[in-house]
């Protein structure tokens, strides 16, 4: 008779499932007969019939105990030996899924001594064995919040042993790719990009057509490219060798332009003071972008989960209603790139500091400005506590609110407000050349900046000692296991989803962001309307205007006011002249955003 053994993968569901039924052909092509009720109970055919029987309810237990009294009456059978040896794997399962290994590996060995060696029942063992150390190595990493160095190395030597019982089973080979691109991902935040780099190289290895890991990986070296200047196109080259993608390509052009504009202005990542100070852009690119592709990743940046049976036309429709206000006319692929372009356009540097790694770090030092007759950078510090707090992207998706349907009761409200509050942000585009950008969106839970009408008008930083101290204590939220297993790429190419689980893991992180207190405060702008009720129409146009020019700059990182009169952040309000960023104010802003970030307002 030819033993019944079972082979079980590594799933362990799957595992259970499958043993349950092969176990039933093979113990049960073992029975000796019927035992009559007057039989001993203790004869090799009573045992094997109780065996069976128990078997067949899963109790593991009670089948052994009848087998393991049973195989000294038949010592050589090798059908008695193989189905015990079943039992025991059987009931390794149901250890291994208890997170009982060292009992699982127990009764492994034991049914290990059964079996001929060489045998298929010997392979199923060593499977076996193998998916142990599988499920051992993903306990631990699932179970450990912040691994250590050492918890790594462990979670690998314990998914060696398992590639070295099963070195044809994928899901051990993808599992190492996994550990190794987690702990790059913890070095990679932390800027040791050169401590990375081997381990995501070696992650492809193991899993040599994974994505994330290639994404990873070209994402690291541009990296290192941010950080060494001289080899820059060298790593930029390396990085397009291991992923050519859209995604990629823009992130190396920005840093090419970026780095060529550093050189020739001698201020890395700086934008423009004046209209004559012009700063380069690399165009985007979204050529190798499907008007699929493009439609979900949007529709991930704005959190719409469009109905089961919308077509194509009818999802990009919504999508211009939020960012554009209207339906366009036209081409199918040619309004997705116009509403594309609006929504997921970037201005440099801040989009190449994140996408290639920059950290933040709560509790990073900031020295003191370094033009203190130019800048009030130290005045805003003593607000923040110290900390450079900024956005990580721009376009910011700004939300006015609708008095009619959000605050019925604010009577002073006027539709002309909205136009004068939107000339006032514009003022920043206008100074900084187009690298402070905002985009009006019609979705308040995707938006970065809500604008509220309120009777009364108050600057919150007009007295420093008097401002909330949100800054002082704060540290950033811990990533979620879900968010550091699904892609490491997802923190560093925040703005262009080629893949699914990014865009759905960038939707978490910043979802968790936005759950935190200091967002809530950061996210809003009240402009207060009483002051108008003395004025006259342009004059009233015209102080909404600068309220919302000023309100902006704080939105922006300014988290204080200047004491210079003239500058926009200074604490007064004029409803006589249009007022915009002085060169004190642009400073000030420019230092804050060359500067590594404590707090990053949005991550998406």
């Amino acid at each position: 008779m030819n033993p019944i053994f079972l082979h079980p993968g590594i799933s362990l569901g799957r595992f259970r499932s499958v043993l349950a039924g092969l176990l039933w052909a093979g113990l049960f092509s073992y029975t000796l007969g019927h035992t009559p009720a007057w039989a001993a109970t203790d004869t090799l055919e009573a045992l094997v019939n109780q065996g069976n029987l128990a078997a067949s309810k899963q109790d593991y237990p009670s089948a052994m105990a009848a087998y393991e009294k049973a195989l000294p009456l038949a010592p050589a059978d090798k059908t008695l030996r193989n189905n015990l040896a079943v039992i025991y794997a059987n009931h390794a399962v149901g250890l291994q899924e208890q997170k009982q290994f060292e009992a699982a590996f127990q009764y492994l060995n034991k049914a290990q001594t059964l079996i001929t060696p060489g045998s298929s029942a010997a392979q199923s063992i060593q499977s076996s064995r193998a998916s142990v150390y599988f499920a051992q190595a993903m306990t631990l990493k699932e179970s450990t919040a912040q691994p250590t160095t050492a918890d790594y190395q462990k979670m690998r030597a314990l998914l060696e042993q398992a590639i070295a019982l099963s070195p044809q089973e994928l899901a051990f080979q993808k599992a190492m790719a996994g550990v190794y691109l987690d702990e790059a991902y913890q070095l990679a935040i932390q800027e040791r990009y050169a401590e990375a780099v081997p381990l995501l190289e070696k992650a492809l290895t193991y899993d040599p057509n994974n994505k994330a890991v290639k994404q990873s990986l070209a994402n690291v070296y541009l990296g290192q490219g941010k950080n060494d200047l001289p080899n820059r196109k060298s790593w930029v080259d390396k990085a397009l060798a291991v992923d050519n993608s859209p995604t990629i390509q823009q992130v190396a052009n920005r840093l090419l332009a970026s780095g060529q504009s550093a050189a020739s202005s001698g201020k890395p990542g700086g934008f423009a003071s004046s209209p004559t100070e012009a700063r380069s852009k690399a165009p985007a690119s979204m050529s190798k972008l499907s008007v699929n592709e493009m439609v979900r990743d949007m529709e991930a940046q704005l959190q719409i989960t469009p109905p089961d049976k919308a077509t194509l036309n009818q999802r990009l429709e919504t999508l211009e209603q939020q960012v554009l206000g209207q339906t366009q006319t036209g081409p199918l692929a040619v309004r997705t790139k116009t509403v594309y372009s609006s929504l997921m356009d970037s201005s440099d540097p801040v989009q190449t500091a994140i996408q290639t790694g920059e950290s933040m770090d709560a509790s990073l030092t900031q020295s003191p400005s370094s033009d203190p007759e130019n800048s009030y950078l130290d005045e805003i510090f003593k607000v923040t506590d110290g900390k450079v707090v900024r956005w990580g992207r721009f376009p910011l998706r700004v939300y006015f609110e609708e008095p009619a349907k959000d605050a019925p009761t604010n009577t002073l409200y006027k539709a002309e407000y909205k136009t004068a509050a939107l000339k006032g942000f514009e003022i920043w585009k206008e100074r900084t050349e187009g690298y402070v950008k905002f985009l009006e969106i019609k979705n308040p839970q995707a938006a970065d900046i809500i604008v509220n009408w309120t009777e009364a008008y108050t600057d919150r930083f007009a007295d420093p000692e008097k401002v909330p101290d949100v800054y002082k204590n704060y540290s950033p939220p811990k990533r979620s296991p879900l968010l550091t297993v699904v892609q490491m790429a997802s923190a560093f190419t925040p703005g262009y989803f080629s893949l699914v689980p990014q865009a759905a893991a960038a939707g978490l992180q910043y979802q968790q962001y936005r759950k935190l207190a200091i967002l809530q405060d950061e996210s809003k702008i009240s402009l207060g309307l009483s002051p108008t009720k003395t004025l006259n129409p342009e004059a009233a146009q015209l102080l909404i205007q600068n309220m919302a020019a000023k309100e902006f700059g704080h939105a922006l990182g300014l988290k204080g006011n200047s004491s210079k009169p003239g500058d926009l952040l200074y604490p007064e309000l004029r409803s006589d002249v249009a007022q915009a960023p002085t060169v004190r104010d642009l400073t000030t802003l420019r230092e804050l955003y060359n500067r590594p970030p404590n707090i990053i307002l949005n991550i998406r």
